[in-house]
């Protein structure tokens, strides 16, 4: 950056600059002395007017407005009409503030936390000089540079098919807009615009024909057409930092192209990806990257629509904030869960456990966030997802869309999960309330149907304390193979919360295996005693036609153990 002129230095003081220039100006006057003294001799010159009733006691302020703050809550107060009030010289009180170096840490948390009666401007320009001096301010006051056009970014997703965390981002003015198009073959590749926080990347854009009617080739074409041997002959894109360097996360697998999820957002997309597990406190999160989108084929038409798209962190790193928890809870089957941290960003809130456990086998929970009236904020419900099919899941405010996920086990048999749920306040005092933990058990059921029985009359079997009804729905071919599919329903043993469906088996009466058993379970109810009603549908397919008689079982299910663990929340001060 240049050194500063009058023109810039008015800018920066009415707070007329864009986030990006503030910063860089702000850095500037740190490294560069010369541009300091100018800065401070030319405040002084601004000091020279007569606004002799604008005296800035900071003492004396501070604790003006300590004895008159109410005992509710601000926001519940009536706000003040920017048209009514007093105008005062916001530009002269700025510069008042910056030459007195001596206001205490309290004095600006004072004015942070509770605003600015008049000024709009204000505020922003206070959130820059925490930033300037090093001071994190709350991170629940924070607003993005974009909350100016928050309502029109807003209006570009489609608020069914976009979850709440990007919509609250948006609308506090962590989503960027974007012009950003590609033309080829007729075709327009454009990116309307990004949510960047340290939790993930989202990107909206859209795919337009000549005529303007919209495609949605892009998702269409990752779920009809592209499998992990072809997609790269489509698109692939990459993470850089601003000096063109390919990013890699921590822990790859063969499918690392569909990490980045495409989703749709009513006529456009939405690339998704998490960030978690590209950055730590090793290699921390930087202020600027870069996402190279590279469009190969859509459809059948292949071309080069090829996109740069510039992320700037910053904004959203300012207000994000990771608490350190460090609390754990012996668990059953020497299962040792600590929630190690929770994660505060725009676009959600995380929360990161660990398991470390010397048994073999899955473990999961179910825990909820209560804040001091008794309000669920969110809750894990794992295993209603996981085992269960069905659209009667509550409203737990979980982002299953978004980075919610196992992130590693290390040799040393160690877990790491990471719940996202839509943006909770760090100043929200709460309670997580672990419940239950499940555990995964060995099941020794297994029952023989006669199928010409059983296309007369359902068949029943027990086995675990678990009861089950069979009953043959039809036969029919598909490709040249005999699909017999079964309706089941019964009610589970105590304390067994669900069934491992992707374990069941099948065998013909001559000990041979079906190709494949295909399990599916929706939760009918809960009874009084605690045990699980449950119907479902199980598909046998199999190369016989004559199938004379089946044996079925299955090697897993889930149980419950009930627990009573809490951990509080401290809100931030």
């Amino acid at each position: 950056m240049t050194c500063l002129d009058k023109v810039m230095l008015d800018a920066f003081l009415e707070d007329r600059l864009s986030f990006e220039e503030k910063q860089e100006l702000q850095h500037h006057l740190m490294t560069c002395s010369l541009c300091l003294n100018r800065f401070e001799q030319y405040m002084d010159g601004l000091d020279m007017t007569d606004d002799e009733e604008e005296q800035w006691n900071t003492e004396a302020i501070v604790q003006n407005v300590m004895e008159k703050l109410p005992a509710y809550p601000l926001k519940v107060l009536r706000t003040i009409n920017p048209q009514s009030a007093v105008r005062k010289n916001w530009k002269k009180r700025s510069v008042d503030i910056v030459k007195k170096t001596t206001i205490a840490v309290a004095g600006l948390a004072v004015i942070v936390t509770f605003g600015t009666a008049v000024s709009p401007t204000f505020a922003s320009y206070v959130s820059g000089l925490y930033q300037a001096v090093g001071i994190s301010s709350p991170v629940s006051q924070i607003k993005g540079p974009y909350v100016n056009v928050s309502n029109q970014v807003v209006s570009l997703f489609d608020e069914k098919e976009t979850d709440r965390g990007v919509l609250a981002a948006a609308a506090k003015g962590f989503v960027k807009p974007l012009d950003l198009k590609a033309t080829d073959q007729g075709l327009t590749v454009e990116v309307k615009a990004v949510l960047a926080d340290p939790l993930r990347l989202a990107i909206l854009g859209s795919v337009t024909k000549k005529d303007g009617t919209k495609m949605n080739s892009l998702v269409e074409d990752q779920y009809t057409i592209i499998d992990s041997s072809n997609v790269n002959e489509f698109r692939e894109i990459r993470l850089k930092d601003k000096n063109g360097k390919v990013l890699t996360p921590f822990y790859k697998n063969n499918l690392e192209a569909f990490e980045w999820r495409l989703l749709q957002n009513g006529e456009n997309f939405l690339i998704q990806r998490d960030l978690t597990n590209f950055f730590d406190e090793k290699n921390p999160l930087p202020d600027e990257l870069i996402v190279e989108l590279r469009v190969k084929r859509l459809g059948e038409t292949k071309g080069a629509w090829n996109l740069d798209i510039p992320i700037d962190m910053r904004p959203a790193k300012a207000a994000s904030k990771t608490v350190a928890i460090n609390k754990q809870f012996s668990g059953p089957q020497e299962t040792l869960v600590a929630l190690q941290e929770v994660r505060y960003a725009p676009s959600g809130t995380q929360f990161v456990f660990s398991e470390n456990k010397a048994g073999k086998g899955k473990s999961f929970l179910h825990y909820q966030l209560i804040d001091e009236k008794g309000t669920n904020l969110g809750s894990w419900e794992e295993i209603r997802v996981r085992f269960y099919e069905g659209d009667d899941y509550p409203d737990t405010n979980v982002i299953w869309n978004g980075p919610s996920r196992v992130e590693a086990v290390d040799w040393f048999g160690t877990k790491k999960w990471i719940h996202t749920f839509t943006p909770i306040e760090s100043t929200q005092k709460a309670t997580m309330k672990l419940d239950a933990v499940y555990t995964e058990e060995k099941s020794s059921f297994r029952t023989k149907l006669n199928l010409a029985e059983l296309e007369k009359k359902p068949i029943k079997a027990e086995s675990d304390g678990n009861q089950f009804t069979f009953q043959l729905v039809q036969k029919q071919i598909d490709s040249g193979r005999i699909v017999y599919e079964m309706k089941v329903e019964g009610t589970l043993a105590k304390d067994i919360a669900a069934i491992v469906t992707r374990t069941w088996k099948a065998t013909d009466e001559e000990g041979k295996a079906a190709v494949r058993a295909l399990g599916a379970m929706s939760k009918k109810e809960v009874q009084k005693d605690g045990r699980v009603e449950f119907s479902g549908q199980l598909a046998i397919i199999s190369e016989k036609e004559d199938l004379k008689e089946v044996t079925l079982s299955f090697d897993q299910m889930i149980k419950e153990h009930k627990v009573d663990w809490e951990i509080p929340l401290q809100p931030e001060k």
